[in-house]
């Protein structure tokens, strides 16, 4: 017995004793062989865990591991037969390999985003594309390996197949910002059932005027499958507007045309040419007074006298044709929106022109009139007494038009003289206008006397000083 370790008690019966060590040799050869497989196996799987004593050997452990499930299945309460469906991962130290989706309807379940159990998504969300007219709920399985752990169902989503939109009440014909009558929209299925809950959008289709769709442009259809829309508007005036309809997975649908006309005319406004040059006759134009609604809409209905003005302080004139006989009032035709009108002023500058009309206030355009052709000279800084031999103060000459408005693009060559042969005009008697300015700055004039000069000019005559003195 020296070599061997007594497992049973020293008080067992001797057969007692016996039967133990069988058990003993027993449990070394075939019985151990056994656990060490079942070790093997429950090690291979990392979620498996055990414990036990070996008789006269010691213990040993092996880790445990669970598999959670996914949570949060979540789905639209509504949807075409392409159902998107999204989940919170599996939580915990295990990592899933992937997961698969199951269609739940009624009591019958069906995979669901080309998911199963051997092609897994190794995301967390997918489209079930292929789902049929019902009810339906998902769950979403984790796997990994050999293990499985099963969502909480999802919330119901209601497919249906949508095959159009309709308009059941057609928009019709409205003044420009007053409210359409309430527009309808049916959304049906291919069995022509209607769908509930379908988001539709109206939008302008053909736009003849540049209008703007104001109002709520998107509404939910009811339990009849309807979409109302009962506060729009559209702020241009124009013939032939359509309205469109569309809902996701719907062929979008087209109104019949409509008629969006002006509102009552609220002012004025005047248009034309920025420019012209001056003239004792009306020639800058044309210009036009319109009519308008609050939306800048052009009115064409009743008929409207406009009264015109000029803020100019020359000679200002308007005409109903170039050049035509002077009036002071236009008017606006019934059947258009606007009338026209030339304009002339003798002075140059920037005035403002006026049209006014009883209850729509009045309307000002600006235009910039400048000098006609350079016609003649006249003396901007006249001479001053002075004593005799000593310089003149500066003098200038002016080139103007007819208006005498001063021609600043010239360049005229001026020759200034003196009017009283006897004596000497002394100084530089030639000057070449700069801006239309001729200037002479360093004249002398002897003798004494009363004296005057004569400023000339090819094709713009002369020009005479007035008198002033030299000392003797």
């Amino acid at each position: 017995m020296s070599g061997r370790r007594n497992t049973s008690s020293p008080e067992s019966p001797r057969g007692f004793r016996r039967g133990l060590v069988l058990f003993q040799r027993l449990l070394g050869r075939g019985a151990l062989a056994g656990i060490a497989m079942v070790l093997v196996a429950l090690m291979g799987a990392t979620a498996a865990s055990a414990y036990w004593t070996a008789a006269g050997t010691g213990s040993t452990t092996a880790a445990v591991g669970t598999l959670a499930p996914p949570t949060n299945v979540t789905v639209p309460a509504n949807s075409t037969s392409s159902v998107p469906v999204a989940w919170t991962a599996s939580a915990g130290p295990t990592v899933p390999t992937g997961y698969y989706v199951t269609r739940i309807t009624g009591a019958t379940s069906m995979p669901a985003c080309g998911s199963s159990p051997a092609a897994l998504i190794t995301g967390t969300s997918c489209t079930d594309s292929s789902a049929p007219e019902g009810t339906h709920s998902y769950v979403v399985t984790a796997v990994h390996r050999s293990w499985t752990a099963v969502s909480a169902a999802s919330g119901n989503v209601l497919v249906w197949s949508m095959q159009s939109a309709t308009f059941t009440v057609q928009p019709a014909n409205v003044v420009a910002g007053q409210t359409l009558p309430a527009v309808k929209v049916a959304v049906r299925t291919v069995d022509l059932l209607p769908v509930m809950s379908a988001r539709v959008t109206l939008a302008i289709g053909n736009n003849p005027g540049g209008g703007t769709l104001s109002g709520t442009v998107t509404a939910d259809t009811d339990m009849t499958g309807v979409a109302t829309f009962s506060g729009l508007s559209i702020n241009k005036a124009g013939s032939g507007y359509t309205l469109t309809a569309s809902s996701p997975g719907v062929a979008g649908a087209v109104s019949a045309p409509f008629t969006v006309t002006a509102a009552a005319a609220s002012r004025l406004v005047v248009a034309g040419p920025a420019s012209g040059t001056a003239s004792a006759t009306a020639t800058v134009g044309p210009f036009t007074v319109q009519r308008q609604d609050s939306f800048g809409n052009p009115v064409t209905a009743g008929s409207t006298e406009v009264t015109l003005a000029s803020n100019s302080a020359g000679t200002r004139v308007f005409a109903a044709t170039a050049g035509g006989a002077p009036l002071t009032k236009v008017t606006i035709p019934a059947g258009a929106a606007s009338a026209s009108f030339f304009y002339g002023d003798t002075k140059a500058g920037s005035p403002v022109i006026t049209g006014a009309a009883t209850g729509l206030g009045q309307a000002t355009a600006q235009v910039s009139v400048t000098a006609a052709a350079a016609a003649k000279l006249v003396f901007g800084q006249q001479p001053t007494n002075t004593a005799k031999g000593q310089r003149i103060t500066p003098v200038t000459v002016l080139v103007v038009d007819q208006f005498d408005n001063p021609q600043t693009t010239s360049v005229a060559s001026v020759t200034m003289d003196k009017t009283v042969k006897q004596g000497n005009l002394g100084g530089t008697l030639v000057q070449n206008a700069v801006a239309g300015v001729a200037t002479f700055s360093d004249l002398t004039i002897n003798p004494a006397g009363v004296h005057t000069l004569i400023a000339t000019s090819p094709g713009l005559g002369s020009v005479t000083s007035a008198e002033f003195t030299s000392g003797g």
